[in-house]
């Protein structure tokens, strides 16, 4: 089902297996982590000791008017905050190294999914979608771990401490912000389930907005040439409107938890001093009350912060989610045990293959097909009849229904992916060319000499025009190389096959859409290109492919017609008809 601006995501289960799979990826930093707790522990213990000095100046220094004392605790206390603030913007530190590295780890991972998932893949998901779970995610992901989690870990930890040393001062003014902060955590256990649709809702909006974005960026000429301007503003205003509620009420729900904990948080304080000093005093002492009450404060802060940690949490629950389903997509093209590296000559054969892209259409059925190593190949037909789909099967992009598809006697899938894909070039209709410098986009993953480059780039008569870019070889391209013409475009797409050497070439209308002298040019170059390789062109001129060693007719599935140019033309069939009626016209 394809997912674009206009559906949310699929709907995803709860899994506490998420957070366990994510910690996989902070190992490698457990040592700057360890560290920052025992740094947010040590921080915590210092500012607990405050109290416990206020009971004393209160109970002690002040009654007997040592004012020595006094100014040495105050000291004391300013000394102890002092270095608990220093004490935790080391332990802060050193979470934004794990925090940075934790991001990236995760980037990496997604990335390098990404490169190995199939073309049905980004065929069905909208690539502002994709590129949402690839940055976005994994920054809050990463950033809510590394800092709610292991603070709230701390607050945790600090509960317990507080605790401690408030049940140690005196039991029964404890038990009151104890018996409050367990109705707290009831009720934030009751809401989780709603929090976590709710904040799958607003991702899902935020993706959609995303979504909308890249499509629209990547058809911006075409929004211009038909003045749909206004119309797209209208479809993102209304995205973001619905982006908007939905983010709304995630704040209305995190607002909730915070109100009600700090209400509670206010409450307590009061009936510690109304109770304290209404029924307990003289009893307990009013410096008791007083660090019971500053206690509870302190123990209302971790308690204030769990309940939004709490919120953040469930976030980065959903963010996970949608991580861990990306990188658990099956690969479906990924290499057999079997696999191995062979030494690819270029030969191909068709036995019986049969393929449909979802299982109802059928693109080819039976096809047999023999394709010998160094020959050059043209295949014709209707649009739809199922030339680029031969041409995707040979470099397995997709893997064949039924049948066999064999590389120099070697069933495909018994091949290592990396080999295959090393010994064929593929050049479309519109190729890709990066944002890089054109000596970039030229070599790719090979290391070539400029030298070299610059050889193949004479041979083929285009390092003249190259030369007249601003930079020459060093001249950045626009992206997709909008800063050249179509023509100048295939020449450098030809340049880079040639550089990186291929033993299959595949050309899928590489001539199309460029006027008949660029043409020539072109086909100049590929002469040169298609020299001692097995070479299978796609045109839907016939004038392209007339002199190829074959010419293929893809038509009811199969190849209906095939032969070379004259044999064909002497048949009278198809083939003598599509190429007249291309004559006429």
């Amino acid at each position: 089902m394809v997912n674009n601006y206009q559906k949310d995501e699929s709907k995803t289960k709860f899994s506490f297996s998420n957070l366990k799979r994510v910690f996989k990826f902070f190992k490698p930093y457990k040592k700057e982590l360890s560290l920052s707790f025992f740094l947010g522990i040590l921080s915590n213990i210092l500012l607990l000791i405050i109290p416990q000095i206020f009971l004393y100046a209160i109970d002690n220094s002040f009654p007997n008017k040592n004012f020595m004392e006094i100014i040495l605790l105050t000291f004391i206390i300013l000394g102890l905050v002092l270095l608990s603030v220093f004490i935790d913007k080391l332990k802060r530190d050193k979470l934004l190294i794990v925090l940075d590295n934790v991001s990236h780890d995760l980037k990496v991972a997604i990335f390098t999914k990404l490169e190995y998932l199939p073309d049905s893949y980004f065929d069905t998901h909208s690539h502002g979608k994709i590129f949402t779970r690839a940055t976005t995610y994994p920054d809050e992901t990463s950033a809510i771990i590394c800092y709610v989690l292991i603070d709230s870990i701390l607050d945790i930890i600090n509960l317990l401490f507080v605790m401690i040393f408030m049940l140690s001062t005196n039991v029964k003014l404890s038990l009151i912000p104890i018996i409050f902060a367990i109705l707290v955590t009831t009720i934030l256990l009751l809401l989780s389930p709603l929090r976590r649709r709710i904040k799958h809702k607003a991702n899902d909006k935020n993706a959609n907005v995303n979504a909308y974005l890249g499509e629209s960026i990547g058809g911006i000429r075409i929004t211009q040439s038909f003045n749909r301007e206004h119309k797209n503003e209208n479809i993102l205003k209304e995205l973001e409107q619905e982006r908007l509620k939905a983010v709304k009420n995630t704040l209305y729900l995190g607002n909730l938890s915070w109100s009600l904990t700090g209400i509670l948080n206010l409450t307590s304080m009061a009936l510690i001093y109304y109770l304290g000093l209404r029924y307990m005093y003289p009893v307990v002492t009013l410096g008791t009350i007083i660090a019971i009450d500053s206690y509870s404060s302190r123990f209302w802060e971790p308690i204030e912060y769990l309940s939004m940690s709490y919120s953040d949490i469930m976030d980065a629950s959903t963010y996970l989610e949608r991580i861990f389903e990306l990188l658990d997509e099956p690969l479906i093209i990924e290499n057999e045990p079997q696999a191995q590296k062979i030494n690819i000559k270029g030969n191909i054969e068709f036995q019986n293959v049969s393929f449909s892209y979802d299982d109802k259409v059928p693109v080819l059925k039976n096809l047999n097909l023999k394709i010998k190593a160094g020959e050059k190949i043209g295949l014709v037909g209707k649009t739809g009849s199922g030339k680029s789909t031969i041409l995707s099967l040979i470099s397995r992009f997709y893997d064949i229904k039924s049948g066999t598809l064999l590389i120099d006697n070697t069933n495909i899938k018994d091949i290592d992916l990396a080999t295959l894909r090393k010994s064929i070039s593929m050049m479309m209709q519109d190729n890709y060319l990066f944002n890089r410098s054109v000596y970039d986009n030229l070599i790719l993953a090979k290391k070539v000499s400029l030298k070299k480059v610059r050889d193949i780039c004479k041979l083929l008569d285009i390092d003249d025009m190259i030369m007249n870019l601003e930079k020459g070889y060093d001249t950045i391209l626009l992206n997709n190389g909008s800063n050249l013409s179509s023509g100048e475009k295939q020449l450098l797409c030809l340049a880079r096959i040639m550089i990186q050497d291929p033993q299959i070439l595949i050309l899928d209308e590489a001539t199309s859409n460029i006027d008949l002298k660029t043409e020539k040019k072109i086909m100049r170059a590929l002469n040169i290109v298609m020299k001692n390789r097995t070479t299978i062109m796609v045109a839907h001129r016939i004038s392209t492919i007339k002199n190829c060693d074959k010419i293929i007719l893809i038509k009811n599935h199969r190849n209906y017609e095939e032969g070379t140019h004259q044999e064909l033309i002497n048949k009278k069939g198809a083939y003598y008809k599509l190429y007249n009626h291309q004559k006429a016209s």
